[in-house]
């Protein structure tokens, strides 16, 4: 999921954030209140993170009314999905190693079958 869809999908959770702070890479911090008695928080708050370079965040965090603190790592959730993505591939390449040895074992079986073809026709006893 982009990182603008992960903030909006946190405020839609919840109608009663009052600030938002976004940290960059670099360090630099930008924060928004919003204006009690206005437009709606997410109107307020939508008209801010499009103005958000989301490909420099390394963090968002989200304050509400009650002040508790809500923060999105943004390097910590790609941590995960590279996890996520490397246990992935490590099935698929299970399943890869599976079908390539189910392969062999069947060359094998035709090798074996037409080995003992050749033995028949070899056998002097069997000419009789």
């Amino acid at each position: 999921m982009a990182r603008i869809d992960v903030v909006r999908e946190a405020i839609r959770q919840r109608d009663d954030v009052a600030e938002m702070q976004v940290q960059y890479a670099d360090g630099e911090v930008a924060t928004f209140q919003v204006q009690p008695g206005g437009a709606p928080a997410a109107d307020q708050l939508e008209s801010f993170i499009s103005s958000v370079e989301w490909d420099r965040v390394k963090e968002v965090e989200l304050e509400y009314v009650n002040e508790e603190e809500h923060e999105i790592d943004f390097e910590e959730l790609e941590d995960q999905e590279d996890d996520d993505d490397s246990d992935e591939d490590e099935d698929e390449d299970d399943s890869d190693e599976d079908r390539s040895s189910d392969e062999d074992e069947d060359e094998e079986d035709e090798e074996d079958d037409d080995e003992e073809d050749d033995d028949e026709e070899d056998d002097p006893d069997d000419a009789d």
